[in-house]
């Protein structure tokens, strides 16, 4: 019957049955002959990582963060990184079927290990700033506040002589003070509304008349100081026809009127 179903089978695949005692043990020894073949140890199977044998045949496994190429044998890393869903704030490495997130120098993993913080260098309370201290990927630097200039040393201020600085439009004279300016005006003068220019003292008008010394006697240098003074008293004077009129009267060996009122 064998012979008409098929070829003559193999003297080690005919197995005798000769109780139902013994079916049991036939079928254990059907399986271990026939079933049970380790197909990954009875063959050349070429598999990179694992081979998992399966009822007549077997297939290729890769270990874990690596995947099966396309001849079904090799294996590639699986980079974590590529598919771009990593979240990582800065650099993304990966790991076999993993991956982790790493910051940029100057910053710090986070709890949430993909987002990155800036270390606060100010922090360390070793900065010496006499104003205020500065964080940066890099260290730190100091600053000072408005209205000063950090000296030399990067770490103590000055305040700035904004009078050297900016345009103040001060008629007279610029004084700095801490982180602005103000104008002043000269002794006997008010400073006007607008804060830049100085009053006149004409504000109770008067006839001025100067009489001065024109002699040989006075020396040319002298006389030059007279006509200063005479400059200086008239410059602080509203002189017109309404305010202030000034008159100048020079004597020698004779009186000479230099201009009237």
């Amino acid at each position: 019957s064998l012979r008409a179903m098929a070829s003559p089978p193999l003297e080690e695949h005919v197995f005798l049955v000769e109780s139902f005692e013994l079916i049991q043990q036939f079928a254990k020894q059907f399986q271990d002959k026939l079933c049970g073949v380790d197909m990954c140890m009875e063959r050349e199977h070429g598999c990179q990582h694992s081979c998992i044998s399966t009822p007549g045949s077997f297939y290729c496994e890769c270990n874990p963060g690596y995947r099966l190429n396309g001849d079904g044998k090799t294996c590639s890393p699986i980079d974590a990184c590529a598919d771009g869903r990593h979240g990582c704030q800065h650099h993304c490495v990966s790991l076999r079927g993993s991956y982790s997130c790493r910051c940029r120098p100057g910053y710090y993993l986070s709890h949430n290990k993909r987002s990155c913080t800036m270390i606060d260098y100010c922090s360390f309370g070793n900065h010496s700033c006499q104003h205020e201290c500065v964080s940066i990927p890099s260290g730190h630097y100091c600053r000072c506040r408005s209205g000063f200039t950090l000296q030399p040393d990067g770490k103590s201020c000055r305040a700035t002589d904004l009078c050297n600085g900016v345009d103040h439009g001060c008629e007279f004279k610029c004084v700095s003070t801490e982180g602005s300016y103000h104008c002043v005006c000269p002794e006997g003068q008010r400073l006007q509304a607008d804060g830049k220019t100085c009053s006149k003292c004409g504000a109770g008008h008067v006839d001025l008349v100067m009489v001065i010394d024109g002699s040989k006697s006075v020396r040319p240098q002298n006389f030059e100081l007279v006509k200063q003074f005479v400059n200086r008293v008239v410059d602080l004077l509203e002189v017109s026809p309404q305010g202030t009129r000034v008159g100048l009267v020079q004597y020698s060996s004779r009186v000479r009127t230099e201009f009237p009122l």
